[in-house]
């Protein structure tokens, strides 16, 4: 701001007083190595003793109220720059003010610094209590859950990239509920403070410690990948850490006291969230219990602790309604070990984070239903804690001779939020008091009596029943008219044999041609590809959220096509914008089509290294994702590739059983089907680990997973 050279100083003050004695800040106006007060607004002058010779000098006055100012004042030499950022500083009553800066030439054309401090105290004191209600616990002073979600999400991303590593530590105090129980909840409070306070003063603690409700609390600790040589010293280093928490804690004229059992996880080993990472802690805290209470337990991870799980296979078989909605899955595996399965009494709890992760239910937000079969570990509070019960239907086969504890055990169950589905009813069956107790039924695949069955489902309107083994639109129809309200099989990715071919709908043909662009081995043509997209603004919208997406994982943001091909390169672009494709294509059709057909491509792609014979993995994900979309057009697979011009490998493998990859499109049937004697034969013939096979469907379960929101 510069003045007009016949301005005078009073008029000058006085345009100034007018602008800025009617605000709610104060204003100094300072010059010179003696930091002269040149001018101030009514608020700040208000704090001036007029009596006072030294207030005409910030020295005498504005310095001494607000000590740190003149480290921000160029007044007396200090080289401060001419135009700072905004500053915090506070005055003498701790009363803290925003501060800004500027400089100006005055009426002698001299420059000045001009300042402005608004009082934030009262937001801050705001701020403070809503930080405190959002972030800290009211009782111990410790941060809460939310605070803990928010803190390890910012390590995330160096967690990612492989940066950082750490632990997830969950403890409770052993005998709590005695305390509480006999003492009242007034004592164990002071308990819970007297913890909290002896873990913060405790530097190696302070700032790691969270409370996630109860007398649950969690260590969170992270360091630099680098700084452990091994895994095993990372063990003993966090062994010899946390074990300084070991500790007794009561109070006088009280008998019992409380100890801690600690349950340990590792980052990005045991998983890369905080969900997982808790839950698995959680188990180990559980183990820690069950051995015996205060002590520490680190998680053993499901591959790592038995081999007794080497040879275990998953599949998620669609469970539909009858207008061919998705309703739920069933998770069926196998293990080749089948005393292993028998022994539920080991407290592992592999079983359920194998669930959880294959079905990717850590932070599952979709609405279907998932069906696992019964095991007394359901009854295991690390279950109870993390098993989202309302999204589980726990299957339970009918025993020969069921019994009252059956009944009971059913009802424990219904207790906990899950809901049951009976398994292995015959239409003969005397189980009419046990079809009280459940909310679906399956009849044994053994019975086909759809008379019998009919009769059953309408004595009992209140259940839902479930029909298995319907992989034909004959069998869909049929259990129709029986009157089964679900239908679990494979009927809706059967070829209409004999059905006139549909032709293509005009909304349709972007997708088509596409989906030719992508699927041939020479080199794309980029002038098409932008002439199909800028024919439908929506394409290019949703090729570029597919590309930005979780599930493709670029570290930097793509706004154009030329763009990703630079980042991902024109394979991997192709891919996705057949991935594009086939969502376009299949629109309309029940949903079970695109996911098992995007699961078989990515499951395919991940194994591709691991085959015997190596082969192009993204020729294997091409021919996978394909090897359905006959059905979603309506077409047999001589006429879906007259349209489509596909590599000869692909094409022979589509149409023979003679193909390269023929074998692999059998496989993720048997897979599909859980024909695991037959999976284990490809498995053997490759020479795979099947635990290489089974993380990789897990894998592109998750990843699919990933794409739902986006495809």
């Amino acid at each position: 701001m510069i003045f007009k050279k016949n301005c005078n100083e009073t008029t000058i003050k006085c345009v100034f007083s007018n602008i800025f004695d009617p605000q709610d800040f104060e204003v100094i106006v300072l010059r010179g190595n003696d930091c002269e007060v040149v001018f101030t607004n009514k608020k700040a002058a208000a704090r001036m003793n007029p009596g006072d010779k030294s207030a005409h000098r910030c020295t005498g006055s504005f310095s001494k109220i607000f000590p740190r100012l003149c480290n921000h004042c160029p007044c007396g030499g200090k080289n401060v720059g001419t135009n700072p950022e905004p500053f915090e500083i506070q005055d003498v009553d701790k009363r803290t003010y925003i501060v800004r800066r500027s400089t100006i030439n005055w009426i002698d054309g001299k420059p000045v610094s001009v300042f402005i401090l608004r009082d934030i105290s009262p937001e801050k004191e705001t701020n403070e209590r809503l930080y405190a209600l959002a972030y800290i616990d009211q009782l111990t002073h410790v941060p809460n859950r939310q605070k803990l979600n928010e803190d390890f999400h910012a390590l995330e991303e160096k967690i990612a990239e492989n940066r950082l590593s750490g632990v997830v530590a969950i403890f409770d105090l052993d005998n709590f509920k005695t305390v509480n129980d006999t003492y009242g909840h007034n004592t164990g409070d002071v308990i819970l403070r007297r913890l909290t306070d002896h873990l913060q003063e405790n530097k190696a603690f302070s700032g790691h410690l969270y409370r996630l409700g109860g007398d649950e609390f969690v260590f969170l600790f992270a360091e630099p990948s680098d700084k452990f040589d091994s895994e095993s010293d990372m063990k003993n280093y966090y062994n010899d850490l946390l074990s300084n928490a070991l500790h007794a804690y009561t109070l006088p004229n009280i008998e019992v006291e409380c100890t801690l059992s600690i349950g340990v996880s590792f980052f990005p080993k045991h998983g890369d969230n905080l969900s997982e990472t808790l839950r698995k802690a959680y188990v180990a805290l559980y183990n820690a219990k069950t051995s015996g209470r205060n002590q520490i337990a680190f998680f053993e991870d499901q591959y790592d602790a038995a081999q007794k799980f080497k040879d275990l296979y998953v599949t998620i078989q669609p469970v539909l309604l009858k207008a061919g909605k998705t309703f739920g899955y069933e998770l069926i595996d196998h293990r080749s070990n089948a005393k292993a399965k028998e022994e539920e009494n080991i407290v592992s709890l592999n079983e359920f984070n194998h669930t959880l992760d294959a079905l990717g239910l850590n932070d599952i937000e979709n609405r279907a239903h998932y069906f696992i079969s019964y095991s007394k570990q359901l009854f295991n509070p690390a279950v109870l804690g993390y098993l989202p019960k309302e999204k589980f239907i726990i299957q339970v086969p009918i025993p020969a001779k069921f019994t009252k504890t059956d009944l009971a055990t059913c009802d424990e169950l219904q207790k906990y939020g899950y809901k049951l589905a009976l398994t292995g009813l015959h239409s003969d069956s005397s189980a009419t008091e046990l079809l009280r107790h459940v909310n679906y039924c399956k009849f044994s695949p053994a019975d086909t009596n759809l008379v019998m069955q009919k009769k059953v489902i309408e004595a009992n309107p209140k259940l839902k029943f479930i029909a298995t083994n319907v992989d034909s639109a004959d069998d869909f129809q049929a259990a129709k008219d029986a009157g089964f309200h679900l239908f679990q099989g494979f009927f809706f990715n059967q070829p209409v044999i004999g059905k006139k071919t549909k032709e293509i709908s005009p909304l349709k043909v972007n997708y088509l041609r596409l989906l030719k662009l992508s699927s041939t081995d020479e080199f794309m043509n980029f002038n098409e590809l932008n002439s199909i997209i800028s024919s439908d603004v929506a394409l290019s919208y949703k090729l570029l959220h597919i590309l930005n997406s979780t599930a493709v994982g670029l570290r930097y943001t793509v706004s154009s096509i030329s763009g990703a091909l630079a980042y991902i390169g024109e394979e991997s672009l192709k891919k996705w914008i057949a991935v594009l494709a086939l969502r376009g294509i299949a629109e309309g059709k029940p949903l079970e089509i695109i996911r098992i057909s995007l699961i078989r491509a990515r499951f395919g792609e991940l194994l591709a290294p691991y085959f015997r014979i190596k082969r192009n993995p993204q020729k294997v994900f091409m021919v996978s994702m394909l090897s359905l979309l006959h059905i979603a057009l309506e077409k047999s697979k001589e006429q879906l590739l007259e349209e489509i011009q596909v590599t000869e490998d692909i094409h022979v493998s589509l149409l023979t059983k003679n193909g390269i990859y023929s074998d692999l499109l059998r496989f993720y049937e048997n897979y599909e089907y859980a024909n695991w004697d037959l999976v284990s034969q490809f498995v053997e013939e490759h020479r795979m680990n099947p635990t290489v096979v089974n993380d990789a469907y897990i894998a592109a379960t998750k990843w699919y997973n990933d794409l739902v929101g986006v495809i």
